[in-house]
């Protein structure tokens, strides 16, 4: 999958000037099955930049296209299944229901694919130090402990790019490098790339490139 932004601007961003190594407002190639960091600092529009890639924003300015495609011009089914099987993304506000449990979560997630079966969605909430948590209540759940959920639901379907919103914010270091191992593992599995949004650390990570905003 290549990504491809032609002077892509958003709306709020509008008159601004940038600088010369922004993605901002220039031209950029994004290999999808590359490993990428996106860094900033806050307010820059990492956030901005997934959703426009995910195509949950169009407020911009520019074309971005999918393999040479504008994605303005694919149809709300094209979307669906695109997002069903070929690009997941965690959000910074990582979105679970607050009502079901950690692996009710996770089974909805899997439910549109049926790609995980549930023994291995157990072990993926064991093997991050949530086991004793499975069945306890999204909304009970530490904020940490909600990005872990999160990062294992944006694993657990079939993609070709990941997208993660600044991950791992409130995680300790052990569970920084079990989040990183499993991304790794999970991208080498689905011979698929990502990119991952950061104020500047690398977390371990060994990105191919860097994307500045």
């Amino acid at each position: 999958m290549f990504i491809g932004f032609d002077n892509v601007t958003p709306h709020p961003l509008r008159g601004k000037n940038f600088d010369e190594s922004s993605a901002w407002g220039s031209k950029l190639s994004i290999d999808g099955s590359n490993k990428h960091l996106l860094i900033s600092d806050s307010g820059k529009g990492k956030t901005t930049f997934l959703s426009f890639v995910y195509g949950s924003r169009t407020d911009f300015d520019g074309v971005i296209t999918i393999d040479d495609k504008p994605w303005n011009e694919f149809s709300l089914e094209h979307r669906a299944e695109f997002r069903r099987r070929k690009i997941s993304f965690l959000p910074q506000d990582i979105r679970l229901f607050p009502k079901l449990s950690a692996i009710e979560n996770l089974k909805i997630k899997n439910g549109l694919t049926a790609h995980r079966t549930i023994d291995e969605l157990e072990d993926l909430l064991a093997l991050f130090g949530l086991k004793e948590q499975i069945n306890q209540s999204a909304q009970t759940l530490s904020y940490g402990q909600q990005q872990r959920v999160g990062i294992i639901r944006a694993l657990i379907q079939p993609f070709e790019l990941l997208l993660l919103d600044e991950p791992f914010s409130h995680l300790d270091e052990k569970n920084i490098s079990i989040g990183v191992d499993l991304i790794n593992q999970f991208c080498a599995l689905n011979n698929a790339g990502y990119i991952i949004s950061s104020l500047g650390p690398e977390y371990g990570l060994s990105p191919d490139e860097k994307i500045v905003l």
